[in-house]
C-alpha cells in the first residue's frame, strides 16, 4: 500500500474547501435528505447494503470501521442506526476528519490511529468489522492477515462486511477516456490513474480467504453500476447525480438493491462472512 499517497489524499482533503472544483467537505447526507454527488451517493447505497445486512442479525450494537478514512460510513451508523461505533485508520489526518464530522453531529466514537494487522484490539470485541475500500490494497499475504485479524475481533455470531475495489475492467473506464481527452487539451495534468496500489484478487479468491481463516456462510455482491466522473465541476457533478438518481429509480421498480450490477461492469463487490 502506498502510504504517502494515502497520507497525502488526506492532507489535502483536511484543508478548507474553497473552490467549486473541490472535494465536497462531507459525503454524509443528513436524515431527510438526499445526496446530490456522485460520492455522496456511492456512501449512501453502501450503507443501505450494510444496513440491510444489520437487519437480518440479532443484537448488532458495538460496529468497527477498518480503514475509516474520513468515517462517513460510521457516521451513518452511529446517526441513522444508533450503533456504537469504533474507527480505526493508519493516518492521523484521516481520523481528524472524522473527528470533526463527529463532533459536528454530536456522535461519540472510539478513535485508533495504527495498523490494523499488528492492534492490540481485544479478541471478540464486535458485533461486525466493515471495510469500504481497503482490502484491494493490500498483497495476497496481507489479504489474509486482514480478514484473519476482523475474524479475531469479532464476537460469535458476527459479520464481516468488506467492500473491495480491485484493479479491473470496470465502468470506470468512462472516467478514465474523460481524464485522457482532458490531458489532451491541457485541462487535467495528474495520471490518468491514480498511484494508490491495487491487487487484482477475483471476488473467488477473496472467498477462499476469507473461508481459510474461518469466516462461514460467505457472500459476495457485485456492486457500482456508474462510474465516479473526477475532476469535474461541483455543478456538474450535481447533474450527473440527479441523472444517475433517476436510473437508480427505475432499477428498483425491478431489483431490490438498484446499486447490484454484474461483475464485467462493477467496479467493486461486498464480501459477506460471518463468524459461527
Amino acid at each position: 500500500m502506498s502510504n504517502i499517497s494515502f497520507s497525502n489524499k488526506w492532507k489535502a482533503i483536511n484543508k478548507n474547501f474553497q473552490n467549486e472544483d473541490a472535494d465536497e467537505e462531507t459525503l454524509f447526507v443528513e436524515k431527510g435528505k438526499d445526496p446530490i454527488t456522485q460520492r455522496q451517493l456511492n456512501l449512501f447505497y453502501y450503507f443501505l447494503f450494510i444496513k440491510n445486512i444489520f437487519s437480518n442479525i440479532e443484537n448488532v450494537n458495538d460496529v468497527l470501521e477498518i480503514g475509516c478514512g474520513r468515517g462517513t460510513l460510521s457516521l451513518y451508523l452511529a446517526t441513522y442506526l444508533r450503533l456504537t461505533t469504533s474507527l480505526q485508520d493508519v493516518s492521523g489526518d484521516a481520523i481528524d476528519i472524522a473527528k470533526k464530522d463527529f463532533d459536528k453531529y454530536n456522535h461519540k466514537a472510539n478513535f485508533y490511529i495504527g495498523d490494523i494487522i499488528n492492534n492490540t484490539l481485544p479478541s471478540d470485541s464486535y458485533d461486525a468489522a466493515v471495510s469500504i475500500g481497503l482490502a484491494e490494497h493490500f498483497e495476497l499475504k496481507d489479504v489474509e492477515s486482514l480478514f484473519r485479524e476482523q475474524h479475531r475481533l469479532l464476537r460469535d455470531g458476527g459479520v464481516m462486511i468488506s467492500l473491495n475495489i480491485p484493479r479491473k475492467f470496470s465502468v470506470q473506464f468512462l472516467n478514465e477516456i474523460m481524464r485522457f481527452v482532458k490531458k489532451i487539451f491541457g485541462q487535467y495534468k495528474e495520471d490518468i490513474k491514480k498511484d494508490y496500489f491495487r491487487n487484482s484478487l477475483e471476488p473467488i479468491e477473496y472467498k477462499k480467504i476469507a473461508e481459510k481463516v474461518g469466516f462461514k456462510n460467505i457472500e459476495i455482491t457485485n456492486v457500482c453500476p456508474f462510474p465516479i466522473y473526477t475532476p469535474i465541476k461541483m455543478t456538474t457533478d450535481k447533474k450527473i447525480t440527479k441523472f444517475n438518481k433517476f436510473i437508480l429509480k427505475v432499477k428498483s421498480l425491478f431489483q431490490k438493491y438498484p446499486y447490484k450490477t454484474n461483475y464485467i461492469m462493477s467496479q467493486a463487490h461486498f464480501l459477506v462472512g460471518y463468524k459461527k
